[in-house]
Order: structure tokens, then sequence, then C-alpha cells
């Protein structure tokens, strides 16, 4: 039997054939509670462990649950399990009992001698009792008052040496032979089951997230358009610096909300089942989060280029050249490479940090003061000495001179702005002559000059091409604090998890 018809057959025995095809977030407590077994029974393991497999499951499906466990434990298989006080009918089921208090043994052997063991030293169970019910609360610390903590705690102690001094030492077991070790797959049958995953088992969650992060940019793009609807038309001189504001709302504000959804809430949602998947062995952190940024690299493709395309279209300023679109495709190049790159900045502080809230402040507080010194709400000279730093760390600082440099070159302005509008007053009559007064573009170099976005006033770019260098760095050292993070763990997902799942949880020693 291969695995396809083994997970068929647990799947028609547990009674989970109906919901099949059912999206995990949307099952009963029941229904995920035999998933749950039915996923370690997959393993076909000799010894079963299970903590409350029946917490929060009513008493048929718990009946069910545990006579389906103890026919499969029939077949030369060993099923360990912690149980709240159960019925009777479910009691009578089990094969063996450990009662426990404050780390003592109180009682471990067969269920049919509990009863009697408990009457031969004077405990026995009233009449129409339940024995679960009763003989917990009878190893229970009652601290109700100082009086009834002495007086259970005593009885706990006696009832713990009274089994103690029952018991002869036990006989060693006959040598059996141990369980095959369970071999881990490959890298490259982990990338190939994640694969696998995304684009089968959850390709539905998968393009509805696509797909909502595609309209979200499209419709701050139009938004963004809108806004700055046709800027060579309307900034003609260059006098209005709607050029500038365009870039700056693109690169800087419109792109906010696109950042949090891929980068906190998409990375900080994945981690709980991610982590459970770990702990489990289905794939090593290594190998998920590789294959979880190159996965994120072509969807934030996608997602951007729906963010740029429409706004930079009906902002009018991809004609830079006559007949060619060769400056609207190096303007989206430019643009993702840069938001590619803030955007690994915010997954990569979604790793370093442990609360998800706290990680997008911080960074927003980074991106901020990247922002403050790309020259747009600051001017250079104004930044103080001890910031002056920043602009050698601050991407936009880098991308906004090297594409307003493109757009505001004489051939591109000559391509954009029409001469109509260039030119209010084309022709002046002297003395009975009609002169054609000259009409050249606006001066782009001196808007250039007054923002200090000349390539001669910046001493770190040699050429065209080292501000791309600079944005890969940036992107990779980014990628490289992620990678490192998220398979060190720095955040302490699981052990902070736990610490919330404990908070306003009074825990005992009999806490089951």
């Amino acid at each position: 039997m291969d695995d396809r018809d083994r997970i068929n057959l647990l799947i028609e025995e547990l009674g989970l054939e109906q919901v099949r095809d059912t999206n995990v977030s949307r099952l009963t407590r029941s229904e995920i509670r035999r998933l749950n077994v039915a996923c370690q029974l997959l393993l076909d393991m000799a010894v079963l462990i299970l903590d409350q497999p029946t917490k929060e499951m009513d008493i048929f499906d718990t009946f069910f649950l545990v006579e389906y466990l103890r026919n499969w434990a029939s077949t030369g298989r060993v099923v360990i399990m912690s149980l709240h006080p159960p019925t009777y009918e479910i009691f009578a089921m089990l094969t063996k009992v450990v009662l426990i208090s404050a780390g003592r043994t109180m009682f471990s052997g067969y269920r049919r001698d509990m009863l009697p063991y408990f009457a031969s030293i004077d405990y026995p169970c009233p009449a129409f009792k339940n024995p679960s019910d009763y003989y917990l609360d009878l190893v229970t610390l009652d601290d109700l008052s100082a009086a009834a903590m002495l007086e259970s705690s005593g009885r706990i102690e006696a009832l713990a040496g009274v089994f103690a001094g029952a018991q002869s030492p036990p006989e060693p077991p006959p040598p059996v032979p141990l369980p095959a070790p369970l071999h881990r797959p490959n890298a490259l049958l982990q990338a190939f089951a994640l694969t696998e995953k995304s684009l089968l088992y959850t390709q539905m969650t998968t393009l509805s997230n696509v797909i909502t992060r595609v309209i979200i940019a499209a419709v701050m793009s139009l938004i963004t358009g809108t806004v700055f609807w046709d800027l060579p038309a309307t900034d003609a001189k260059l006098t209005q610096n709607d050029r500038i504001g365009f870039h700056y709302s693109v690169m800087c504000l419109s792109a906010w909300p696109l950042l949090l959804w891929l980068s906190a809430r998409e990375a900080s949602s994945m981690r709980h089942y991610v982590e459970r998947d770990v702990a489990v062995g289905l794939y090593s952190r290594t190998v998920f989060i590789l294959f979880d940024q190159f996965l994120e690299l072509w969807s934030a493709v996608l997602t951007w280029l729906a963010y740029l395309v429409p706004s930079y279209a009906m902002s009018g300023l991809y004609p830079q050249s006559p007949g060619s679109l060769d400056g609207f495709y190096i303007y989206l190049g430019y643009m993702l490479l840069y938001l590619i790159s803030i955007q690994m900045l915010c997954r990569a502080m979604v790793f370093l940090v442990p609360m998800e809230k706290t990680s997008s402040v911080i960074s927003g507080v980074v991106l901020l003061l990247t922002t403050m010194v790309n020259g747009v709400m600051l001017h250079q000279q104004d930044l103080p000495s001890y910031s002056r730093w920043l602009e050698y760390i601050s991407p936009s600082r880098w991308t906004l001179p090297e594409i307003l440099q493109r757009e505001l070159s004489e051939i591109a302005l000559r391509s954009s702005i029409s001469k109509e509008i260039r030119c209010t007053n084309k022709q002046r009559p002297y003395q009975d002559i009609i002169v054609q007064s000259p009409c050249p573009p606006p001066n782009g170099t001196q808007v250039l000059s007054n923002y200090e976005y000349l390539r001669s006033d910046n001493i770190w770019e040699w050429n065209q091409q080292s501000f791309l260098i600079a944005l890969a760095v940036f992107y990779a050292v980014f990628a490289l604090v992620a990678i490192i993070a998220f398979v060190l763990d720095c955040t302490k997902y699981v052990k902070s998890k736990e610490r919330k799942s404990l908070k306003g949880h009074k825990v005992t020693v009999n806490t089951p």
C-alpha cells in the first residue's frame, strides 16, 4: 500500500471523507483533532504518544477516536495518551492507567486492577461514581485553605508511599527489534514538496493572496496617477516640481500599504504553520526560507508591476526619446529593484523582531530616516552634520536622482512636452517682419542642481550603474539577514507563543 492509499484509508476511517476538500481553517475542532491524529498515524510508528487528543471534543467524537486508537493499538502498537477525566465508558476501553500527582505515581497498572487496588487501601470508589473523576479528585492538591492543603498533601504522600512499597522492581522486557529509523528527505525532495504544496494544496490561497495584492497595487497606482495626471502638460515650465512630487509619492508614500501587506501580514500569518511543519520534520528551516525568498521574489515583481505601470502611464513621463519607449522600461527596472530592496528590509525585520507590529514600526522608522535625506522633505543643506551618513544607505537617495536625470534631460523634455505647450508666443512682429522666436525646452539641469541631484554632487556615484550595484548590495544584505534570522529563530517564535498561551493561567503540579 503506497502513501496515497494509506492517506485515503485514514481519511475514510477517521470520518473525514466529507471534508476532504475543505480548508483546514474551516474544520471543526473535532475534525482538526482527528486530522492531527491521522497525520501522526501516517508515520506508522511503533509507539504513538498523544497529549490530550480529545480536548474540546464532545462525548461522541471522543468515544469514536478512543475506540479507533484502541483498535489501531491492537495491531501490535502502543498508544500513550493523556486524557481529561473520561466517562466510565471511555475509561473501560483503556488497557493500562497511570495516575500521577505532584510528580509521584499514585497508581500504574492494568485498568481492571485500579478499583480493587484502591479498595484494598481503604479508598473504594463510591457506587454510581465515575472512577476517573473520583480518583483524580482524590490525588489533587486542595489549595482552598491551609488545612485543606495540608490534608491533601499528606494524603498524596501516603498514597505515593503505599504504591511505591507495594510494587516490586519490574522484570526486564524481552528483547524486541527496534523500529526502522525515520529517514529525512534531502533538500531537493523538500524543495519539491514545498513547490507541490504551493502549486496544488494551497493553490487557491496563494492565488487569492496574489490577486488581492495586485488589486491593492493597481488601486494605489490609479489614485497616484489621477493626482499626477499628464505632468508634461500641467507642469511644462518645471516650476511646480510635480515630477519630483510624483516620484516621491510612488517611492515613499503610496507603497506603504503594499509593504505592510507583503512583509508584516503575509510573513507573520504563515509563521505558525511553518513552525509546526518544521517541528515535525517535514522540511528544514534553511530549505523553507530559501524557497520562500525565491517564490516571494517573483510574486513581488508581479505586484510591483501592477503598482508602477498605471501611474507612470497616466503621468505622461514615459516618452523620453522620439519614437521609443526605452525610458518606460528603464523606469520599471529601476523602480522594481528599489521596491524589492525596501520590501526585503521589511521582511528581514519580521524575522528579526519577535512581535509583528513592532517589526512594522521599526521598518517604518528606518525607511522614514532614509526618506528624510533624499532631498525632497529636507534640502541637503538643511540636514544636520550628524545625519549625513544616512545618504550613503538611503535607497531613495540613490534612485531618485537617476530617474530624474533621465526625465529632465533635454531630449526627454523635448519629447514629452509638445511644442504648442512649450512655446506660448511663437511669433513676434518686428517692422512688418515676422520673426520666429527661439523656443528651447525648460532647464532641467537647473532643477537637478536645486535639489543637488547632479551626479557631480554625489561622491559615491562614479558612473550611471553604480546605484544599481548599491541597490543590489542593499537587497543582498537584508536577504542574508532574513535568512540567518529565520534559520537561527532569532524571534524565538515557538517559545513566545507558548508563553503567550500560558499568560493568565495558573500552572500547578497537577495541571494536565
